[in-house]
């Protein structure tokens, strides 16, 4: 053992590299927090895994800086807007048409688009992004041991090549090591769910599916046959791509069906492949197999101690839907903020308990719409008997949150649902703050803009006292408040809303009075509001702050309640 690198110290601890833990990397580095990346494998993805990325995700990627980047790189592997349907092959009969257009009807709700991107296209990006943000990494390098105990973190972790070992120690570590995770196993959490359905497989391949594709925008091909059930994902030229599988033949008849990874080779992957294009004489060239386990569980529980789990280390499901990789990037960008601000010094700790109660919730809910797609589009024979209702893709992009981060209003009746619509949300404490044009100088800009590290404070056009009231508040609590006026569409100023004269106005799209204020978290998502202004406007707000962060109110509001 090298004693120069024995132990090294670092606030948070990143285990795994992939997709989850790369956002985690970023958006600490983000916020400023320096963060140690270890991976057991040499680099990013090299297959396309997690291949549709949401609205939620993208409007992150936005926040990130890498949105056109990321764009870019997806538009000129598959074409914009595609749809998901099903088919019997895809040469032939069409079977059902889920979603015509990804992109259909988004633009009130969202600056940013969804998209088709393979994943060893995506994480290159986040790579290159959060190394500039100042993150670490190191590679074939793998955790071996941790142990935990009231004040930090310590990990022994072994270089692959030369067998050397080194110890780090962490103020926290965050799991982002899979659907196995072998942290989430030595802690002990157990989880629930759906059980094995299926030991599926996905083929990587190349062969020219020109023909059969006939010049169609197809982003998600589900296949259902005779032989083969799963979905297709293909380049836009057509000439390769991959095929899930789930299932093989007659699953009534056939024990084995639910079980291809227990059987399949090479030349067998390539007739999976012909008989879900349709054409028997099809050349294919297999490139990999990978084999992988049907299930839809999600973790009981996201924390231990200081030590956190996310991604498919927290919940694992089926890729109908597209929801896994979205969820995961998600939980990452939750779980930043918080880590940031106990780091800074402006938050408890405790802070760090909401992570858990927000994003639980969140997994499970994705699970299940993810086992709904399942069955209804892939394997109607394992029935609907507890499977929960279909929701909206929408209402599972942008999120609910309840924890004692979201400071409900006192007069709020909570209909308990896991979900709900973002254009119904109008700005709700625990929602995803709506999206809303502006004018800044010459520039179009979304209100999403404006969010994404500092607590925001956003002013209806007639609460101006609010912006000395953030001037305040921080001083008061010592954290810092960006406070905005949003002034009506015909008056100019520093930022105008575009459609404060003629349709739903910002105050009306955030559910409150044009005297009013909405108290952003640094994760984009409504903390706190006030529908007008009132005369003590700078304590209530340094209130709401000390219940968000400190998770407890002042004296003075414990009195009032």
């Amino acid at each position: 053992m090298n004693s120069s690198l024995d132990l090294q110290d670092v606030p948070v601890l990143i285990v795994g590299g992939s997709l989850v833990g790369l956002a985690s990397a970023m958006f600490l580095a983000r916020h400023g927090v320096p963060c140690l990346v270890v991976e057991k494998h040499r680099g990013t993805a090299i297959h396309p895994r997690a291949g549709y990325f949401q609205l939620r995700t993208m409007e992150l990627m936005r926040e990130a800086g890498i949105e056109h980047q990321v764009r870019a790189a997806a538009l000129a592997l598959y074409d914009a807007d595609g749809s998901m349907n099903a088919v019997e092959t895809l040469a032939g009969r069409e079977i059902a048409n889920y979603i015509p257009n990804i992109n259909h009807g988004v633009a009130d709700v969202s600056p940013a688009r969804r998209l088709f991107m393979p994943q060893q296209v995506l994480e290159p990006l986040m790579l290159e992004r959060a190394r500039e943000l100042g993150a670490q990494f190191l590679h074939a390098t793998e955790l071996i041991d941790f142990e935990q105990d009231a004040s930090c973190v310590t990990a022994t972790v072994r270089q692959v090549d030369s067998g050397e070992t080194r110890r780090i120690r962490a103020r926290y570590m965050v799991a982002c090591d899979g659907n196995r995770s072998p942290v989430r196993e030595k802690l002990g959490i157990a989880m629930q769910g759906h059980g094995l359905m299926s030991r599926s497989i996905t083929i990587y391949f190349r062969a020219d599916c020109s023909r059969a594709l006939r010049g169609r925008n197809l982003g998600v091909i589900y296949v259902n046959n005779a032989h083969v059930r799963g979905f297709f994902r293909l380049e836009k030229t057509g000439l390769g791509g991959f095929l899930v599988v789930f299932n093989v033949g007659d699953i009534k008849t056939d024990p084995a069906a639910r079980w291809v990874a227990d059987s399949i080779t090479t030349e067998g992957a390539a007739e999976l492949v012909r008989k879900a294009v349709g054409e028997d004489d099809l050349e294919v060239q297999v490139l990999d197999v990978a084999k992988w386990r049907a299930v839809c569980e999600v973790a009981e529980q996201y924390q231990h101690g200081r030590v956190f789990i996310a991604g498919d280390a927290a919940h694992t499901m089926t890729p109908t839907g597209g929801f896994g990789g979205n969820t995961g990037i998600q939980d990452a960008h939750n779980l930043a903020w918080k880590l940031a601000f106990v780091h800074r010094g402006l938050a408890d700790p405790s802070l760090l308990d909401t992570y858990e109660a927000e994003r639980q919730p969140v997994g499970e809910l994705a699970i299940e719409q993810a086992y709904n797609r399942y069955v209804l589009r892939s394997d109607p024979d394992l029935g609907t008997d507890g499977m929960q209702a279909a929701v909206p893709d929408m209402h599972i992009e942008f999120n609910r949150y309840r924890s004692h981060a979201v400071r409900a209003e006192a007069d709020y009746v909570d209909d308990g649902k896991p979900d709900i619509d973002p254009r119904g949300s109008f700005g709700l404490p625990g929602t995803r703050a709506p999206h809303m044009e502006l004018l800044q100088g010459q520039q179009v800009i979304s209100t999403l803009d404006l969010l994404g590290r500092d607590f925001v404070l956003l002013v209806g056009p007639e609460g101006h006292p609010w912006l000395q009231a953030a001037r305040d508040a921080s001083a008061r609590s010592g954290v810092p408040v960006m406070a905005h006026l949003i002034n009506r569409g015909a008056t100019v100023g520093e930022l105008v809303d575009l459609h404060g004269d003629f349709s739903v106005p910002f105050w009306t799209a955030y559910g409150i009075e044009a005297s009013g204020a909405v108290l952003v978290r640094p994760d984009g998502y409504v903390g706190w509001r006030q529908r007008h202004h009132v005369a003590d406007a700078a304590l209530q707000l340094a209130d709401a702050l000390q219940s968000i962060l400190q998770g407890q109110q002042t004296e003075r509001l414990r009195e009032a309640a």
